[in-house]
C-alpha cells in the first residue's frame, strides 16, 4: 500500500454515507448521521453525529476487511515500525501496554521519574518493581533535561528494562539513540514514551522507533490531528527483545470492546496529511515557532527555554518561558490567556508552557507571540529567585510495590499526621501529570508540604480526598 491510501478514513466514510441502520449498538444507531430529524436531535443529534463504530459500522463484525489492520500498516510504514497498534485510550493505554509488554511480577524495571501518572498504573497491573531513574535538573532553571545514558549503566543488571519520556512536559529531550545502544548494550528493552513528540516521527531525523527504541508510545491528539485520546504504541522486533503477539495482547488487554471508528479514522487521516504535506507544514511551524523564540528572548527578564540554554535538544513546536526575572506571575499570566480564549499547556508561578501544533497558521504564532508580549509587560513586577517545582525534584522511598499498596488494607488519616506512613495512593500535580507521592512510597515532611503547595495553585489529581486534607495510607506494612 501507497502512504496516499486511507483504507480506514474510506470505509468510514463509506459507513457515513451507507444509511444503515443497524439493529445493533451503538443506542443512537447511527440515526443522526445522515439529518437532524431523530429522536431528541435538537440534544442528542450534534454530540454523536460522526459517532461511527468499528463493529458493524466501518468494517463487519468479524472485521473481515481489516480495514484497521490496514491502516496500522501504514503507521508503521511511515514511522519505521515493525508493527503498530492504534489506540483509543491515549498515550496512557499505550505507557500500559509498553510497561505490560516488558514487565514481570516482582522483577525490577528502571522507570525515568518525570513519567506520566499511566506508569503507575502500569505498575499496579503488572506488579512489577520501580528502579527511578531521577532526571539531570538544569542548574540554574531547575527543569528536566533528559535522561542520561549513564544513569542506564548504573542501574542494576537484574532490570527488565528502560523506560524514559522524551519529549518532556516542558519539551527537553534525552538523546534517544544514545538511550538505546545503551540499554541495548545490556541486552535490554527502551521503551520511550513520545507522547508530546507524535511529530517527530515525520521529521527527517525521524522519532524514537527511528532512533533505536524498542518501544514507542505517541499521542496522535497532542501536536497532530487526532481526535482526543488517539494514540498509537509501535515496536521494532528486529532486536529480539519485543514481538507482535505480545503487542497484540497488552493492547486487546487494556482496550475497549466497541472502539470509536470515527477516532481510529482520524489517526488513518492524520498519517495520510503528514506524509502528503506535513514535512513542509512542519518547517513552516517550526520557522515560527524559533521566530517566536527570538521575539520572546528579547523581553527584558525573561528567559525562552532553546537549545542553547537548556543543555539539550528542546521540542521544535514548544515554547517554555521562565518567568522569574520579569515579575510576573506563570499562574496569573496562565488565567488571563485562559480568559481570551488562549489557554496555555501549562502554567506555575515560575514556568508557562505553551504547544504548537500543524493545525496552527504561521501568522498566528507570530500575533500570538505580540499578544503574550504585550500581557507580560502589563503584568511585570520586580524580578524574583526561581523556586524549583517540587515533581521533579521528588527522590522517593519505595517501601513496597505499587501493586502490593494498591491492593493493601487501608486507612484514612489527616495528611500532616503522614510523615513516615506508606501511601496507598496517588498524589499528582495535573499538569504535568508526573506524581509528587505514588503508592507504597513513604510520605515525608518535605512531600506533604509539596502536596499542599500544589494544592494551593493548581488541580491535584487522583487522590481520594480532594480537600488534600487527609490521605490514606497502607494500614500495616
Amino acid at each position: 500500500m501507497a502512504q496516499d491510501e486511507t483504507p480506514l478514513l474510506d470505509a468510514w466514510r463509506r459507513a457515513q454515507r451507507s444509511g444503515k441502520r443497524p439493529m445493533q449498538i451503538p443506542g443512537h444507531k447511527m440515526r443522526y448521521t445522515l439529518d437532524r430529524k431523530g429522536w431528541a436531535a435538537d440534544l442528542i443529534g450534534d454530540t454523536v453525529r460522526d459517532d461511527i463504530v468499528m463493529q458493524g459500522g466501518v468494517d463487519d463484525n468479524a472485521y473481515s476487511h481489516d480495514y484497521l489492520g490496514k491502516a496500522e500498516a501504514l503507521w508503521a510504514q511511515q514511522v519505521g515500525a515493525d508493527a503498530s497498534r492504534f489506540l483509543v485510550g491515549g498515550s496512557s493505554q499505550g505507557n500500559i501496554t509498553a510497561v505490560g509488554m516488558v514487565a514481570d511480577r516482582g522483577v525490577p524495571i528502571a522507570i525515568d521519574r518525570t513519567s506520566h501518572r499511566s506508569t503507575q498504573a502500569a505498575l499496579v497491573i503488572s506488579g512489577a518493581v520501580p528502579v527511578w531513574i531521577y532526571p539531570r535538573l538544569h542548574p540554574e532553571f531547575h527543569l528536566p533535561i533528559g535522561m542520561d545514558p549513564e544513569a542506564i549503566r548504573r542501574v542494576p543488571e537484574d532490570v527488565n528494562g528502560f523506560f524514559a519520556t522524551s519529549p518532556s512536559y516542558i519539551g527537553t529531550m534525552s538523546d534517544v539513540a544514545s538511550l538505546a545502544r545503551a540499554a541495548h548494550d545490556r541486552g535490554q528493552v527502551l521503551i520511550v514514551d513520545q507522547a508530546w513528540g507524535a511529530h517527530l516521527d515525520f521529521l527527517p531525523e525521524g522519532g524514537a522507533v527511528r532512533n533505536g527504541a524498542d518501544i514507542s508510545v505517541t499521542s496522535v491528539h497532542k501536536a497532530l490531528t487526532g481526535y482526543s485520546q488517539t494514540a498509537v504504541v509501535s515496536i521494532r522486533e528486529g532486536r529480539g527483545f519485543v514481538d507482535r503477539s505480545t503487542l497484540d495482547r497488552w493492547v486487546d488487554l487494556t482496550t475497549t470492546t466497541s472502539p470509536s471508528g470515527t477516532l481510529l479514522a482520524s489517526i488513518d487521516a492524520t498519517r495520510a496529511a503528514m506524509a502528503r504535506g506535513g514535512r513542509e507544514r512542519l518547517e513552516l511551524l517550526m520557522e515560527s515557532v524559533a521566530q517566536a523564540r527570538r521575539r520572546l528572548a528579547a523581553v527584558p527578564g525573561l528567559i525562552v527555554l532553546d537549545d542553547a540554554n537548556a543543555g539539550c535538544r528542546v521540542d521544535p513546536m514548544k515554547l517554555t518561558l521562565i518567568l522569574p526575572g520579569t515579575g510576573v506571575d506563570g499562574t496569573a499570566l496562565g488565567n488571563a490567556l485562559f480568559d481570551l480564549g488562549h489557554g496555555p499547556e501549562s502554567s506555575d508561578r515560575d514556568t508557562i508552557v505553551f504547544t504548537a501544533s500543524v493545525a496552527d497558521e504561521p501568522e498566528w504564532i507570530l500575533a500570538f507571540t505580540d499578544l503574550l508580549i504585550g500581557l507580560i509587560e502589563s503584568m511585570r513586577q520586580p524580578g524574583r529567585p526561581m523556586a524549583p517545582l517540587a515533581v521533579w525534584r521528588v527522590e522517593p522511598e519505595v517501601v513496597v510495590t505499587p501493586r502490593e499498596a494498591f491492593f493493601a488494607d487501608r486507612r484514612r488519616i489527616p495528611l500532616r499526621d503522614a510523615v513516615g506512613e506508606v501511601s496507598a495512593e496517588q498524589f499528582c500535580p495535573y499538569p504535568p501529570g508526573v506524581p509528587l507521592l505514588a503508592p507504597g512510597e513513604r510520605v515525608t515532611a518535605e512531600t506533604i508540604e509539596a502536596i499542599q503547595t500544589a494544592g494551593k495553585v493548581g488541580r491535584v489529581a487522583y487522590s481520594s480526598d480532594p480537600t488534600l486534607e487527609t490521605i490514606e495510607v497502607i494500614d500495616a506494612v
